[in-house]
């Protein structure tokens, strides 16, 4: 994941990356006219492009970093697209990982003396082409050659200080050799940078990978785009990350419905609530969403109704911005195109999964189940990826859909995860054991307490735990969560949940959407008129993070056990008695359990989600975090290890 924190556009000067200083000469070389010859047979095939591109060349080509510094917000870096790469979007959000990648890209094309390319691969959805137009900027400040497309049908060609542009098709009737300019000496390493994107499942024209082209092609992870240059020439394997949740929201003000958007929130807040359904009609979903958000039927500003949208579509559909961006202007549209792939079979997700190891060919899969982040191992290494469920909703989703709690099943699959991929796929194989750990507390019968860790925030706001050392991790004689056999009572939302809470009942979440908790127990005392509500996160099952909708789920159930406690226990129930006066005010206590397999605490954190500090004044949902290490007895001590 990126950081929130933007590099101002430009970056750093190329010629000050120390690892490719000795091979800038090239890229002088490059930038001299002298090195070039465009015959007049060759350059009449090219058209001149139009004014607003030559005017884009000319504000980039040769720019230095103070002369571009008036040209960007320094708090929202962004890149102004011209006509006709603005179709979509008339400026694009500059990420932390553009500049990144740049650099490798940069230092792999010159440290080959041109010979070795670059090919770009990531989760779908995530600005890959994008990332062609930051690119290409940053090759105009050098003053390089560079041929443009993003469909491998129109070619645009920056040629020193004018742009020219003409169609494959007619290209492709030119002789090879007269379709572009070449060097003037046949001895020189001199190339053109030749960006590229290919929108159908098909091979590039030779012309973007055969020299004098240095070729960098952005695609999704299938190589019917690339498998033979990809052989042929080795190129770098890079990859962009997932957006962060600070980036997705800065690059929803480039989307084009967003003003609009965000003056229909306005009108909605200042209008009446049958106008109120009226307006959000039109982004269908929302309406919903947001009274999930309110409480006590308050009007949500723009600025929280936004936030929590955006929120819930992280939520949702994971860290790819194309979905999130999908999900706030159309949540329904967007859910329903998720779901549709989740009636899949356990030997399906195998093959998705065997694909995406071997590189082999796309499938709609990686769309809507799986996403990939990438893990580089070392300047200029190939990209290796980590490999998961999109998120929390698609992970509970698809596992649910499987439809099977066989020890041994999960456990194969997990297992077969593990051999494939490694400590890569630990994560998603982590999720498969959920149904299991769930099991393992419900249905143990033993008697006496579970073993609990004590976790030790880092201060900050929301914050972070992690397990306490030494002697800091034993936890105080009260506090106990009891290893008895439990009853289950699975719901939907809270408002499924009974009027009266009890002791030994496990209440599970069956909603596959709801959020930062699996499962919750009480422990109530009618006498003192307190409960301890404890709050069960499988962390095997989900991201860190999460939704702050949960710390309101919470405090709906601590505003019931209040009202359970005031009004005494259920008819026909008997109280306990114990010693001392009968208290007189309601009282809940709030003790969250990070629930591991067996041996997972040692290198536990959890982030918790924004709002940890937020709407206390009613019910305070904050409370102690321990640690609930759950032995799986189908796990061997080598897996244990592993999770």
């Amino acid at each position: 994941m990126s950081t929130s924190i933007h590099p101002p556009l430009p970056a750093p000067n190329v010629f000050a990356i120390p690892e490719v200083a000795a091979y800038n000469r090239l890229a002088v070389a490059n930038a001299d006219p002298a090195n070039w010859q465009w015959s007049d047979g060759s350059r009449a095939v090219w058209e001149l492009a139009q004014q607003d591109l030559q005017e884009f060349a000319a504000r980039w080509y040769g720019a230095t970093a103070a002369q571009c510094a008036t040209l960007v917000d320094p708090e929202f870096p962004s890149l102004p697209l011209p006509t006709p790469f603005n179709s979509s979007l008339s400026s694009i959000l500059v990420r932390k990982s553009y500049v990144e990648i740049f650099n490798q890209v940069w230092a792999r094309a010159l440290s080959s003396q041109g010979l070795t390319g670059v090919l770009i691969t990531g989760q779908p959805g995530i600005g890959k082409t994008l990332f062609q137009y930051y690119l290409l900027v940053r090759l105009l400040q050098q003053k390089q050659l560079v041929l443009f497309s993003l469909d491998g049908e129109w070619l645009y060609l920056f040629y020193h200080h004018g742009v020219y542009t003409v169609t494959m098709p007619t290209l492709a009737a030119v002789q090879p050799g007269l379709q572009l300019p070449e060097p003037t000496s046949m001895s020189s390493n001199v190339f053109i940078w030749s960006l590229f994107d290919i929108q159908k499942r098909e091979e590039p024209d030779l012309l973007f990978v055969t020299q004098p082209c240095l070729p960098v092609q952005t695609a999704s992870p299938d190589p019917c785009r690339y498998k033979i240059w990809d052989k042929e020439r080795s190129p770098l394997l890079a990859g962009l990350p997932l957006w962060s949740r600070d980036e997705l929201a800065q690059g929803l003000r480039y989307q084009k419905r967003y003003q609009s958007l965000l003056d229909t929130l306005h009108e909605v807040h200042e209008g009446s609530s049958q106008h109120h359904q009226v307006l959000l009609e039109v982004f269908l979903g929302l309406r919903e969403l947001l009274e999930e958000y309110q409480e006590d039927g308050a009007s949500l500003s723009p600025e929280d109704a936004l936030n929590h949208i955006l929120e819930a579509a992280i939520e949702r559909f994971g860290y790819s911005a194309r979905d999130v961006f999908s999900a706030v202007f159309n949540y329904n549209r967007t859910t329903e195109f998720h779901k549709q792939a989740f009636n899949i079979s356990y030997d399906k997700l195998q093959a998705a999964i065997c694909a995406l190891w071997k590189r082999g060919p796309d499938d709609s899969i990686l769309d809507c189940v799986l996403t990939l982040s990438p893990d580089y191992g070392g300047y200029l290494r190939n990209v290796r990826w980590t490999v998961d469920f999109k998120s929390d909703w698609v992970a509970r989703s698809v596992i649910e859909k499987l439809g099977t709690s066989e020890e041994t099943v999960i456990c194969q699959q997990a297992r077969f995860l593990q051999r494939l991929w490694g400590p890569k796929a630990a994560g998603m194989a982590g999720r498969f054991f959920g149904p299991l750990i769930h099991r393992c507390i419900m249905e143990t019968s033993e008697g006496g307490t579970w073993p609990l860790i004590n976790m030790i925030s880092d201060g900050a706001d929301p914050p972070q735990f992690v397990a306490a050392p030494g002697a800091a991790s034993h936890i105080p004689n009260d506090v106990q969560f009891a290893g008895v056999k439990r009853e289950v009572f699975e719901f939907q939302s809270t408002a499924d949940l009974p009027a009266h809470l009890e002791n030994n009942v496990y209440y599970m979440a069956k909603d596959p959407a709801f959020p930062l908790f699996d499962a919750f127990t009480v422990d109530l005392d009618y006498w003192k008129k307190s409960a301890v509500l404890w709050i069960l996160l499988m962390t095997t099952s989900r991201l860190q993070g999460g939704s702050s909708l949960g710390y309101q789920k919470i405090c709906e159930i601590i505003a019931n056990l209040k009202d359970q406690l005031q009004e005494g226990p259920p008819s026909g129930k008997c109280m306990k008695i114990t010693n001392g006066q009968i208290a007189s005010t309601p009282r809940v206590e709030v003790r969250y359990l990070l629930v591991v397999p067996k041996g997972g605490s040692e290198n536990l954190r959890w982030q918790f989600p924004r709002g940890w500090s937020k709407n206390l004044e009613r019910n305070d949902h904050r409370g102690d975090v321990y640690c609930l290490e759950v032995p799986l007895t189908v796990m061997s001590s080598e897996d244990a290890d592993r999770w």
